[in-house]
């Protein structure tokens, strides 16, 4: 059975996510029980309390907040699938109707002579004269807005995710809040890129800019559509020319040719989406940056711990949204340049087709949105790998808590 390309690209993603996931799990959690258990180790019994109450919650809300962002993209996406297919269908349905009619008359004109005994040629001619031209091809579905949502979805799916968790997190109050904050000797300014490693937050803010710009570019390229969008790339070919060098006519299809591209229709309402989602994750880390420090200075690396975990789980979820959206734009650009690069020209008395200088951008374009889709897999394992690692933290610090794990035992997940 041969697999088709879509299908191969979703098996070899599903592979990627499995087992990154199982590096997360077989890799990162001890190694985040292991500096919990050094950290908690030096503190007394109240002491190693306060800091289960710094994980309070947060693995939980991560992963609901998580759990309903996915469900909201795939709720889109499916309705972005049934309305795309639903606007062909109602476009296409006049087409198939007339086809069919058409092909029926046609055969009907075949019959002709079995059906009406002393029919002539001549009545056959006029039988297929009567019928006309048929269809040549089905209209082109005016599906631009089910499009539009498909490139809003993994965006729209990460405010929610960002926003649920916001909410979840704001209903549990810190216990260190009501009393007093660290001494003066040990405030430091703290910033939305002060907890959690810098890489993984650099991600989202790179892909956001990275996004505006592609669609930005692609906006100044386009053209307007039949409907007065901002939604076509539209290429001059020069006229035919025999070029001395070479021998051929070049090109010899001459006059303009046009293809779909992310233009203004598109990429105003995702470069706008895409600096919100940005706005909101900084808002977010700043938040979490800035919460109260404990009062007990001991307590500064589990602290510490929390929130740099805190920090990936944010830039993780951010990161996989904007490189999600980021990803179909690069991919369909380098088509729309792949498409407009053929071209067929005369060598002599053959006619052979070939690539215009476009070919290789279009090529790189599609190959970096297989890259990038590849990242936003991974940027979505490591929020989800921060959540597995919050919760088995906080299990981790309740059972040292309460003195239900001897000094040197093996960490078990509860």
């Amino acid at each position: 059975m041969e697999l088709s390309t879509t299908t191969v690209l979703i098996l070899v993603a599903a592979t990627i996510l499995l087992v990154a996931l199982l590096w997360v799990l077989i890799r990162a959690v001890p190694r985040t029980r292991g500096k919990l258990r050094a950290e908690t180790s030096r503190l007394d019994v109240p002491s190693r309390r306060v800091a289960a109450t710094l994980l309070a919650g947060w693995g939980t809300a991560a992963g609901w907040a998580l759990a309903a962002g996915i469900a909201v993209y795939l709720v889109l996406r499916v309705g972005m699938e049934v309305w795309t297919r639903g606007v062909a269908t109602a476009a296409h349905a006049p087409y198939f109707e007339e086809t069919e009619e058409h092909f029926q008359g046609f055969m009907a004109c075949q019959r002709l002579p079995e059906s009406s005994p002393g029919a002539t040629e001549a009545d056959v001619e006029r039988c297929y004269d009567a019928l006309g031209e048929a269809p040549l091809a089905p209209p082109q579905a005016n599906d631009a807005w089910p499009l539009l949502l498909g490139l809003l979805v993994p965006l729209v799916a990460v405010m929610v995710t960002l926003g649920l968790l916001a909410l979840l997190v704001a209903r549990r109050k810190n216990p260190e809040a009501a009393g007093a904050t660290a001494a003066s000797a040990h405030v430091q300014p703290r910033g939305f890129l002060s907890f959690g490693p810098r890489w993984a937050m650099a991600i989202p803010a790179a892909a956001a800019l990275l996004l505006c710009g592609w669609l930005v570019a692609t906006g100044l390229a386009s053209s307007k559509d039949a409907y007065g969008r901002f939604t076509r790339l539209v290429v001059q070919r020069n006229s035919a020319a025999d070029d001395p060098e070479v021998g051929y006519a070049l090109p010899l299809t001459p006059g303009p040719q046009s293809v779909d591209i992310h233009g203004w229709f598109f990429g105003v309402p995702v470069i706008a989406a895409a600096l919100i989602l940005l706005v909101i994750a900084v808002l977010l880390l700043r938040s979490l940056a800035q919460a109260p420090r404990p009062r007990d200075p001991s307590l500064f690396g589990v602290d510490d711990l929390a929130r740099k975990l805190k920090a990936k789980f944010v830039a993780g979820v951010a990161g996989a949204g904007m490189l999600a959206a980021l990803a179909p734009v690069a991919v369909h650009t380098g088509g729309a340049m792949l498409t407009v690069a053929g071209d067929v020209r005369a060598v002599g008395e053959n006619v052979e087709f070939f690539y215009h200088d476009t070919m290789l951008s279009g090529a790189y374009s599609y190959v970096a949105g297989l890259l990038f889709t590849a990242l936003a897999i991974l940027m979505l394992v490591l929020s989800v790998g921060a959540a597995v690692e919050l919760v088995a933290a906080r299990k981790l610090a309740v059972a040292l808590a309460l003195d239900e794990e001897k000094q040197g035992s093996g960490p078990e997940f509860r």
